[in-house]
């Protein structure tokens, strides 16, 4: 992966499906991609479980999480921001 990449660029979007790996999830955090997770045909209770999980992952990698619709969410490392495309992003696409 292209460190000098825009984070944007960098970027997974990910539709929850019936099953999911949460650890495959994880393990794309801590290799530094951006995550934006749709969870609008997931069953609310999983639905918690799994932004739980990955909100305990990017609290430990000094992360942030924004809510860009409700029930879409913007998974990333505080660097990641720094570079401006995911803010822009964010406020283009937040309700």
């Amino acid at each position: 992966m292209a460190k000098n990449k825009k984070a944007i660029d960098r970027v997974e979007f990910i539709t929850m499906e019936k099953q999911v790996d949460v650890m495959k999830l994880a393990n794309k955090l801590l290799k530094g991609v951006p995550l934006i997770v749709n969870y609008e045909e997931y069953e609310p209770i999983e639905a918690n479980k799994v932004i739980t999980f990955l909100s305990g992952v990017i609290y430990a990698i000094d992360g942030e999480i924004e809510v860009i619709q409700p029930t879409i969410f913007l998974f990333a490392t505080k660097t990641d921001y720094k570079d401006g495309s995911l803010r822009k992003f964010v406020e283009e696409y937040k309700e």
